[in-house]
């Protein structure tokens, strides 16, 4: 696995800016840090919370999965 870093921009619509390069690959994993130029900023618990909410939203395992790991304790 090879290694890429890029610098990004967050576009009018919400989205970070992606070189079209990676944005068509089907394998490609990527990590996001952010930077922010002044020190004393911080995320608060509730925005943190919101972000990985916004993160994940679509990442909801099916109800079969769910009955699957609930009754692995019956077993």
């Amino acid at each position: 696995m090879s290694l890429i870093t890029f610098e990004s921009k967050l576009l009018p619509e919400g989205y970070l800016y992606c070189p079209k390069e990676f944005a068509k690959s089907t394998n490609a994993r990527f990590l996001v840090y952010v930077v922010f130029e002044d020190i004393d900023t911080e995320a608060t618990d509730h925005e943190v919370e919101m972000s990985a909410l916004s993160d994940i939203s679509n990442d909801f395992i099916s109800q079969e999965e769910l009955d699957y790991y609930l009754n692995l304790e019956n077993l």
